[in-house]
């Protein structure tokens, strides 16, 4: 067997570290993207339900949006608006959800195809596309923007 010479020895050590060191780095987060899948899922339920309190732990205090119609929107109005007009959701279900995660930022994507009617009686089905911005703040995640636009109809 042919010996290494000294040279590629500290060489092939070097690379050795250097892989010890970036491989964590390399690997996917896995659990992130479960996390901000599973917290997807749940902001669709406490919507389709009209479940406020649902999304005190989702929600972050700084969360700012523009919804389906323009319309900015907080924290506080999100929560007004599902405890005051809550929407009668007959049919709910969300579809194409992607994760992007750029460290301790995450960007989900997806359309929710829905059928309701809000608490004033106006029909609100349709289909929405939404982007949704999670940050991850002393190791928990957080819906921290979003925007949605109602898609065109056939």
């Amino acid at each position: 067997m042919p010996r290494m010479s000294p040279r590629a020895a500290v060489i092939f050590l070097a690379a050795l570290v250097l892989l010890w060191v970036a491989l964590p780095r390399l690997q996917p987060a896995s659990d992130d993207a479960g996390t901000v899948r599973e917290m997807e899922s749940r902001l669709a339920q406490a919507a389709a339900k009209g479940n406020a309190k649902a999304l005190d732990g989702i929600v972050a205090n700084d969360f700012f949006a523009v919804d389906a119609d323009g319309n900015p929107e907080t924290r506080s109005t999100v929560l007004d608006q599902l405890r005051t007009n809550p929407w009668n959701v007959q049919a709910f279900q969300q579809q194409d959800l992607e994760i992007h995660l750029y460290g301790q930022t995450a960007v989900s994507t997806g359309v929710d195809r829905v059928q309701a009617r809000d608490a004033s009686g106006r029909d609100r089905s349709g289909v929405y596309r939404f982007l949704h911005v999670f940050q991850k703040r002393n190791g928990r995640w957080w819906l921290i923007a979003g925007q949605g636009a109602r898609l065109p109809g056939p």
